[in-house]
């Protein structure tokens, strides 16, 4: 394998795992716009999560972050609501 294709390759993988917790924030930061507050401002809220995870970036937050985006995929408001406050309460 040369260097050229292994760098492409941890350049990929490197970039997968970084944007696995954003996109997982701005989930949960659009299900909430959606579902609760019109004017929340998305950046700002996926900002807060992130910030939050990286404050003492534990397996635990990452895993509670990936948790509550998973449960608020493919609901509807109301189910979201009623299903997904455990697994999404104390997050920012």
């Amino acid at each position: 394998m040369s260097i050229r294709t292994l760098t492409v390759m941890t350049l990929l993988a490197l970039g997968a795992v970084l944007t696995g917790c954003s996109s997982n924030a701005d989930t949960i930061c659009d299900r909430r716009r959606e579902c609760i507050d019109d004017d929340l401002d998305t950046d700002r809220c996926a900002d807060d999560i992130n910030d939050w995870v990286e404050d003492k970036n534990t397996k635990d937050r990452r895993e509670r972050v990936e948790e509550c985006a998973d449960c608020l995929s493919d609901r509807s408001c109301a189910e979201a609501l009623e299903r997904c406050l455990v697994d999404c309460a104390g997050i920012p």
